[in-house]
């Protein structure tokens, strides 16, 4: 299925490409679009679209941060009905988690995701169709965008900003923006806070407004609901950085038996060891060319004990050695 995301807040790139002093028609329509796609933030675009647009934006302004720009001009309004539907939430935990659900009605290819871990919680946004270019461009856009709303909502500021990127030339933007420079070559897009902050009441919840807007945005997108490879896949992307990938765990999420997710699964010709290795090879792909994260270190972020273990992995999967991809 091919990756889609929802325009949104992509209404805002042209007046950056303005102030940045490039011409949007020019530099869109360059990049194989439309202008006017851009104006609607109900529109969709394609994964491998939004890729080659930025990569276009990136190259015209030559401005590393320009995937910052816009998402910092945007915030809960950009996501439109499901926005709506976060500010009526009784708490951060749940308003995070209305976006985490509804995500899917309007995005393919990437996952929002809230994971916890002893104290602290991880609100991390990621990729997972193949191929995709400027991933750290989409992603810093996505984590602004997501530290906006987590202000609006509850007034509060994530501890830590974590970017799988490496250091750009000029990190003053990123300081300037959140407050402080993000840990940039991590092994995800997320912001890091206490788990505290979850149960804190958003400031315009709304029980009954609540339940109106869940049945409109039930209306508003008849989703035709992914395959069971499909949502596997969301779901491993971001389960692989935290050692979670076992078969138990996921179909436990999925609310059904081990067995029966196994079952599923070869019903569409996947095995569960099938998807684990692709969203392995994914972000190993992602961690190889977008950081510089030692290769051991990306060998134990995707659960490996030994590097030795994770390099026979990958030329398994690629046919060249981690380092060998790196420099191709």
């Amino acid at each position: 299925m091919e990756g889609q995301q929802r325009i949104g807040a992509l209404v805002e790139l042209p007046q950056v490409l303005r102030e940045l002093g490039e011409d949007p028609a020019t530099v869109i329509s360059g990049a194989g679009l439309n202008p006017d796609l851009l104006r609607n933030p109900e529109n969709s675009i394609s994964f491998v679209e939004l890729g080659r647009l930025l990569e276009a934006c990136v190259a015209a302004t030559r401005c590393e941060h320009f995937g910052l720009l816009v998402g910092q001009r945007s915030g809960i309004s950009s996501l439109g009905l499901v926005g709506r539907l976060m500010q009526t939430a009784p708490t951060l935990k749940d308003a995070i988690f209305d976006l985490c659900t509804n995500q899917r009605r309007y995005v393919r290819g990437a996952v929002t995701y809230l994971v916890i871990q002893n104290e602290f919680a991880f609100w991390g946004y990621a990729v997972h169709y193949p191929g995709v270019q400027t991933i750290e461009q989409i992603s810093d856009g996505a984590i602004a965008i997501g530290f906006n709303m987590m202000r609006e909502l509850v007034g509060a500021v994530p501890d830590e900003i974590l970017t799988s990127r490496r250091v750009p030339s000029n990190t003053e933007p990123y300081r300037r923006f959140f407050g402080s420079a993000p840990r940039f070559d991590a092994e995800q897009h997320a912001m890091v806070f206490s788990t505290s902050l979850l149960s804190c009441p958003v400031r315009s919840a709304n029980q009954e407004l609540r339940q109106i807007l869940k049945k409109s945005i039930a209306a508003y997108w008849a989703v035709e609901q992914p395959s069971i490879a499909d949502t596997v896949t969301r779901m491993l992307r971001a389960r692989v950085i935290f050692a979670d990938t076992s078969l138990e765990a996921v179909a436990s999420e999925l609310s059904v038996q081990p067995r029966t997710l196994n079952r599923r699964l070869q019903a569409e010709g996947k095995s569960f060891r099938e998807l684990v290795n692709q969203a392995r090879f994914e972000v190993a792909r992602q961690l190889l060319v977008g950081t510089r994260m030692d290769i051991t270190d990306i060998a134990l972020a995707l659960g490996y004990a030994e590097p030795s273990g994770f390099t026979h992995a990958f030329q398994r999967w690629s046919g060249v050695a981690p380092s060998e991809w790196r420099t191709n």
